[in-house]
């Protein structure tokens, strides 16, 4: 049987990859619009609570450093579905949280669950296509699973107001329970060659130093870590912002995040139907250059404009179109520098692309309670990185 029709047989449905994927950013939107009611409830100050979200990304990094690795070795499927079983396990033990610390406790394990089966569901992309074609559909997944931070926010906001913080993990709860079974009845092994015969655990982590020394895939790398760090800085930060700067309640929050959202999902879109054609370098280049743009506008509008939901979230509309166009594109070319090595890319370029996220949250969280506009200028500075990482790493490849 050749590869190409190995591959044919293997590739799993788009509707099984979304549902892979879902879960992390579901569980990571879904309680943003609840925070300043959470930490009046727990009765602690903002950045405390907002360490629920610093811990689950800091989690989400560290499930991805040793998940990807480890499904090179034993497969995917075994590592996914383990994974969904932690975020089954810690939204319902989040539900029953009696103070911040528990609570902390279990959104790190399901952050764990959540961030292995996000980062290997990018890695089932690259066993089965190539690069450029692992962007298209990288794209199309991200298109379809956006819907889901789109109405996240949202339906925290309104299960918050309603039934109070808890009902939100017995939504997870169920969500991950659901994700689970269709996972373990849709998903096929895609790892060729996993198993007995393909080395050790410890000659598996030893990727990492090829990895590190590849200066084409820390380009892209650094493009996904940065390119996502200004939207964890946003996420931060906005709660804060929309509630208690302006004032208004959490369903306005969840709301105008709508808008962030559908501009994500047009980026996405269009890496799904164009990016064959235009390629993944210049979709990472024209995505971070957007950005860029579009968070210098929101930066100027700052002090040019009042200061409004609408003023704050329309122009980084186009920071999420561009975060759109830069996310796959960066992805799969970190996937692809050794395809041999997809499941250990994705853990690293997933931990450092988590890790930066989180140590944003806390620089947001703290700078903008100090000073509210540094929320626009925290998330251009990761912009801008991202793409002279992206420069600088395309430079490497073409003298390679």
């Amino acid at each position: 049987m050749s590869s190409d029709t190995q591959q044919d047989l293997v590739k799993p449905g788009i509707l099984v990859l979304v549902a892979m994927s879902a879960l992390q950013p579901f569980a990571l939107n879904v309680m943003a619009p609840a925070l300043p009611g959470m930490a009046r409830a727990f009765d602690v100050d903002y950045a405390t609570i907002q360490l629920t979200l610093t811990f689950y990304l800091v989690a989400v990094a560290i499930s991805q450093f040793f998940g990807g690795p480890l499904s090179d070795r034993f497969g995917r499927r075994p590592v996914i579905l383990t994974s969904l079983v932690l975020f089954t396990l810690g939204a319902f033990a989040a539900m029953f949280a009696m103070n911040v610390g528990t609570l902390i406790a279990a959104r790190i394990l399901q952050a764990c669950g959540a961030g292995t089966a996000f980062a290997l569901a990018r890695a089932v992309i690259r066993d089965t296509s190539g690069r450029d074609e692992s962007a298209s559909r990288i794209g199309y997944v991200t298109t379809v699973m956006v819907v889901v931070p789109m109405i996240a926010p949202l339906c925290g906001g309104m299960l918050d107001e309603r039934f109070g913080w808890r009902s939100i993990f017995l939504l997870g709860t169920v969500f991950g329970a659901a994700v689970l079974l269709y996972v373990s009845l849709k998903l096929p092994e895609t790892r060729a060659g996993h198993g007995v015969g393909s080395g050790s655990v410890r000659h598996v982590f030893m990727a990492f130093p090829t990895l590190l020394s590849n200066r084409g895939f820390l380009g892209y790398a650094g493009a996904l870590a940065f390119c996502s760090a200004s939207f964890f800085g946003f996420l931060a930060a906005a709660p804060y912002v929309i509630v208690t700067v302006m004032g208004q309640s959490p369903d306005v929050y969840g709301a105008y995040f709508v808008l962030s959202a559908f501009g994500y999902m047009v980026g996405n879109f269009v890496s799904g139907r164009f990016g064959r054609r235009i390629g993944t370098d210049r979709m990472v280049l024209i995505g971070s250059a957007i950005s860029s743009c579009a968070i210098l506008t929101e930066l100027i509008v700052i002090f040019a404009l009042p200061w409004t939901p609408a003023s704050f979230f329309l122009p980084l509309m186009g920071n999420a179109i561009g975060n759109g166009l830069t996310m796959p594109g960066a992805t799969a070319g970190a996937l692809s520098v050794r395809p041999d090595l997809a499941g250990s890319a994705a853990g690293f370029a997933g931990a450092f692309q988590l890790g930066l996220g989180a140590a944003m949250t806390v620089a947001t969280s703290h700078a903008v309670e100090i000073w509210p506009p540094s929320i626009a200028a925290i998330m251009l500075a990761c912009a801008v990185t991202g793409l002279l990482c992206h420069l600088a790493g395309r430079v490497g490849r073409d003298a390679g």
